[in-house]
């Protein structure tokens, strides 16, 4: 269907119900993911979120105005953050403690844990959605390592020289190929090999698995090029 989603979505909104069912078929994998971003945990389709997040979704293409400068893509993922939310209030779901963050124009906000003490959202409408989409990539893949994005930020140093150190030895570590291969192969750090270049103990290595994966991961997934484009390495004097 040679035609941009804009387009598709306005021919629905006309009264074109065949379009309707094959955007939202297009869409589910998108909507899938979204929930389970917002939610922050595994959701399948039989749970109520995902039929909260389906009902949202075919909200979005009844209300979408392209005229307002969004994405259909950011819009939708607006609106289904909007109703999960919505359902997290009347639940009483929602604490301080949740990354959930509604700003004054009711637009989103996403925190998935500080890496580095610098992964910052964008704030730019066009990419929020994007990111979105691949912080959830990011935290599927470290989940096969068995780490969980939520977990970054009370793995990372405190000492800021120790972090600096870190983000050399993982930058370092992707210019060897069979250890790249390794760790995707085995899911865990070759210790003996990278204590030849990483200049620290192989105790060292192992207290700080979990930082050092999340950061290879980024520095070498091309998946991954938004998260790695927020990421500030000015500090190291590069």
């Amino acid at each position: 269907m040679d035609r941009s989603i804009e387009k598709i979505v306005l021919d629905i909104q006309k009264g074109n119900s065949q379009n309707r069912e094959w955007l939202i078929g297009q869409y589910r994998p998108f909507i899938l993911r979204s929930v389970r971003r917002i939610c922050k945990r595994k959701v399948e389709w039989n749970d109520d979120e995902a039929s909260i997040g389906l009902i949202a979704f075919n909200e979005a293409i009844d209300r979408y105005d392209s005229s307002r400068g969004k994405t259909f893509d950011h819009f939708a993922f607006m609106m289904i953050r909007r109703r999960l939310i919505d359902e997290f209030r009347k639940q009483g779901k929602i604490s301080k403690s949740e990354s959930l963050v509604l700003d004054n124009n009711d637009e989103f906000e996403l925190t998935a844990g500080e890496i580095a003490g610098s992964l910052e959202i964008y704030a730019q409408q066009e990419s929020a959605a994007a990111l979105a989409q691949e912080l959830t990539l990011y935290d599927e893949r470290l989940q096969e390592y068995g780490i969980r994005l939520e977990e970054l930020e009370e793995c990372s140093p405190s000492h800021q020289d120790t972090r600096k150190q870190l983000i050399r030895i993982a930058k370092r570590f992707c210019d060897y190929p069979e250890m790249k291969l390794y760790l995707e192969r085995t899911k865990h750090l070759p210790l003996k090999e990278m204590m030849r270049y990483a200049g620290v103990s192989k105790k060292t290595l192992e207290r700080h698995r979990k930082y050092l994966i999340a950061l290879i991961l980024i520095f070498s997934c091309d998946e991954f090029v938004r998260i790695r484009n927020t990421i500030s390495f000015s500090e190291i004097g590069e």
